[in-house]
């Protein structure tokens, strides 16, 4: 695990420089050949290819941090799942894809900084991916003694996927399955703060339209 943490930090550090080099040489291109249509268009190109790959060093060395398993505590499962969904429901109205949020009274075992941080991204990817005047499903519903988080459809694949799965792990879920037809991750169920339980299984069964549908 060290090993590959460092090679992963090594790679960010080495390729790091000379893809922002080649940004800057390719900005200050741009501003000297203003007339130049065919090469200016070409040096266009390059900057969201550089971007790109910028995006995916920033992945790797997220993932090369991931190295300390951070603290299990309960959670209001039901709370953090609808707080996140709200906070990309500006995101998918933009796109016109409707968010529909379905979720049982639910106190789980994780580390909700990081279950956040990995709802984000598995949104924010799956939100990308979908087509205009979609629909995307987010529950979370007990299944024996654990509960079950979904979004259907799933995340494409790539890194920030393989990020996505990571964090789900240190969150503290487990059995990640990442398809794009669908995502889910378990989390077991926590009886260990009672002010926190009382306050979940206060919630009722949540099922709506979060997100609204772009008809026009």
């Amino acid at each position: 695990m060290i090993l590959q943490r460092e090679f992963i930090t090594e790679s960010f550090h080495a390729l790091a420089q000379p893809i922002a080099a080649l940004r800057i040489t390719v900005e200050l291109a741009l501003d000297k050949a203003p007339h130049e249509q065919a090469a200016r268009q070409t040096l266009e190109d390059c900057l969201p290819l550089i971007d790109r790959l910028m995006q995916n060093l920033a992945v790797l060395r997220e993932i090369a941090n991931l190295v300390k398993e951070p603290p299990i505590d309960a959670c209001d499962g039901h709370a953090l799942l609808q707080s996140s969904a709200e906070e990309m429901a500006m995101v998918a109205r933009a796109s016109g894809i409707l968010l529909h949020f379905n979720a049982d009274p639910a106190v789980i075992a994780c580390h909700p900084p990081t279950l956040q941080r990995a709802l984000f991204i598995l949104l924010d990817e799956v939100i990308a991916s979908s087509g205009r005047n979609c629909k995307i499903s987010i529950s979370l519903y007990r299944r024996e003694n654990e509960f079950l988080l979904e979004t259907r459809p799933g995340p494409p694949e790539g890194l920030r996927q393989k990020l996505c799965c990571k964090l789900m792990q240190f969150a503290g879920g487990r059995d990640v399955v990442s398809t794009t037809a669908i995502f889910s991750v378990s989390f077991r169920e926590c009886y260990s703060r009672q002010t926190i339980a009382g306050r979940a299984t206060s919630h009722s069964p949540a099922s709506r339209n979060i997100g609204v549908k772009d008809i026009a």
